[in-house]
């Protein structure tokens, strides 16, 4: 059975081995104790009340509860790594991801290059800049009169040619990220509250409105998107960059946007029926997992429940109560 619900975790599991794997976790106490002994006595310091959650949630929730529902973030990465142990499986990966881009070079010498639902693109510029887009991505490169300027909507990393006199300069709706030669991410996704920077090496200047910042590498700054304050935080640059591999990872993100990077990676409409589900957040690396995958171990993570439409729409419901 443990090879079982490893081989679940995986995404690699047939339906029917599916149904067997959840009807015994639902219907045998036995087992449900031996999961929750795996949990108890793993090592790492899982904090109690994630703990507690993932006991309840996951592997008691048809016996007695052992508490009462919480709204708590959960660590769903310590589910896989307690469960799997050092089975260390590899996962694969990001649906239509594809290395094309659609590059265009209008009168005005704008280069404008763009990626669709569930593609990324690298792409290099004449000044010998690097970028790598992800899904649902347009970014604008100005080449007149020799400036290096840029603006985003959607994410990118860049790796940027250094050019000490002609600075760098990425636009990103209010918000404009200054430099000579480093490497960093900038999120601007339209449906998202706050504008994103992440800086992995060299140094950056941020200005919004009236506001100037300098960041290092490992720091973050947020944009707030109605108001245009900027906030810096020290972050590890790995968490927020992981989808240049077609990794994911969920950095105390609400499972309302969880849903829309999903839908723009997967190419896939997801709908949240719940006001309360669409607030719960999640922390956890699932690296190249498969959509279904990531589903399901959120599911186990959560009171949630899901449904696939035709391969087009995914509907995410509470789980009922038994």
């Amino acid at each position: 059975m443990k090879q079982l619900f490893e081989k679940y975790l995986a995404g690699n599991a047939t339906a029917e081995e599916r149904e067997t794997l959840l009807r015994r976790l639902h219907a045998d106490e036995q087992l449900g104790g031996w999961l929750r002994a795996d949990i108890e006595f793993a090592e790492g310091g899982m904090p109690e009340p994630i703990r507690e959650r993932i006991l309840n949630n996951v592997y008691a929730r048809t016996q007695r509860p052992l508490i009462s529902r919480r709204c708590w973030s959960i660590a769903a990465v310590m589910l896989i790594l307690i469960i799997s142990g050092a089975l260390g499986w590899t996962l694969f990966g990001l649906r239509n991801q594809n290395l094309k881009s659609q590059i265009s070079d209008n009168p005005i010498r704008d280069i404008v290059v763009t990626t669709g639902m569930g593609e990324h693109s690298r792409v290099s510029l004449p000044d010998g800049t690097a970028l790598t887009l992800n899904a649902q991505t347009t970014v604008r490169y100005n080449l007149a009169d020799g400036k290096r300027q840029v603006s985003i909507d959607g994410e990118a990393f860049f790796e940027v040619a250094r050019d000490p006199e002609h600075p760098f300069v990425v636009s990103a709706n209010g918000m404009t990220v200054t430099c000579l030669g480093t490497s960093f991410d900038v999120r601007n996704y339209s449906d998202e509250s706050n504008i994103s920077v992440v800086l992995r090496d060299g140094k950056v200047r941020v200005n919004a409105r009236d506001a100037d910042l300098t960041m290092e590498p490992g720091s973050r700054v947020l944009m707030d998107r109605q108001t245009l304050a900027l906030s810096k935080h020290t972050v590890t640059p790995s968490d927020y960059t992981a989808w240049l591999n077609g990794e994911i990872k969920f950095n105390n993100q609400t499972l309302e946007e969880i849903a829309a990077e999903l839908s723009r990676n997967y190419n896939i409409d997801l709908v949240i029926t719940s006001d309360e589900l669409r607030q719960e957040r999640f922390n956890g690396y699932l690296g190249r997992s498969s959509l279904r995958n990531i589903l399901d171990v959120l599911c186990l993570a959560s009171d949630m429940s899901y449904h696939v439409d035709n391969d087009t729409m995914v509907y995410i419901y509470p789980r009922k109560k038994r």
